[in-house]
């Protein structure tokens, strides 16, 4: 009975030893983690590290013209599903204005810049064109485009105008069936 008793003690002994050495080890390889995990916090891109892949072979329809005076929402209701879209693609953008086809060539540097080329066009009067936003303005603005950026699935085009300086056209995907 005596011997049962050492050997049950033992037994609970080296379960809790194991127990507080295993908690011990694994307590230890965490620690042992943490700074690994964390370096590499550098490499998840920021909206500024994006790169102009990530947006290309994606369409785009406009959905907000920001000035520094005003917005100008495209009503997805009234439009067109693909007016006044963009898509980038192998050194071509390609869309569609009010009603009109288009394509220029672009490049795409350093720091999110973008310049986009004259743009071409085929050349029938719009059916539709967005309220206070004419397909002239749209594609007007595309050509004057210098930066880009792309943040929670917007693709954000940035160019400047004469009268309300810098005007940023906002795009969002658009989803086929």
């Amino acid at each position: 009975m005596f011997v049962i008793l050492i050997i049950g003690n033992l037994r609970n002994t080296t379960e809790e030893f194991m127990n507080n050495n295993m908690k011990k080890t694994l307590m230890t390889i965490a620690l042992l983690l943490v700074p690994v995990i964390f370096s590499f916090a550098d490499d998840v891109p920021s909206a500024d590290d994006v790169p102009f892949s990530r947006i290309q072979r994606i369409d785009w329809n406009l959905a907000e013209v920001k000035t520094g005076l005003s917005t100008v929402t495209i009503d997805r209701t009234k439009a067109q599903t693909e007016t006044y879209s963009i898509r980038f693609q192998e050194g071509l953008i390609r869309g569609r204005g009010a009603n009109n086809l288009y394509s220029a060539p672009y490049t795409a540097g350093y720091n999110n810049s973008l310049s986009i080329r004259k743009i071409a066009s085929t050349y029938m009067l719009p059916l539709f064109e967005a309220e206070n936003f004419s397909e002239y303005e749209y594609f007007r603005r595309l050509e004057r485009v210098y930066r880009w950026e792309f943040h929670d699935w917007k693709l954000k085009l940035y160019t400047r105008d004469e009268i309300y300086g810098e005007v940023i056209l906002e795009f969002i995907p658009i989803y086929k069936n």
